[in-house]
């Protein structure tokens, strides 16, 4: 039965829309559940959930490096005639 829910989930995370009488049939069950979650995006990561409110970090953390943060507005754009 896993594996039925493994591939719903992968249908869900690979945006594949189910058919409108599919979906009022599986309505409320852990199939439409597992599709739905993998639909809004939610997975697991070394222990970690991610989701739509925890989303996984795609970009460095300037924190951790002071050296790489731009320390004000001028410093991290460039030179706009409109601004001058």
């Amino acid at each position: 039965m896993t594996s039925i829910y493994l591939r719903a989930y992968l249908h869900g995370y690979a945006r594949q829309p189910a058919p409108r009488w599919l979906r009022r049939s599986i309505a409320r069950s852990e199939i439409h559940r597992a599709w739905l979650a993998g639909y809004l995006g939610f997975f697991e990561s070394d222990g970690v959930a991610y989701g739509p409110a925890y989303p996984y970090p795609q970009f460095p953390d300037y924190d951790a490096d002071e050296d790489a943060a731009p320390q004000s507005f001028d410093e991290g754009f460039p030179y706009h005639p409109d601004r001058a």
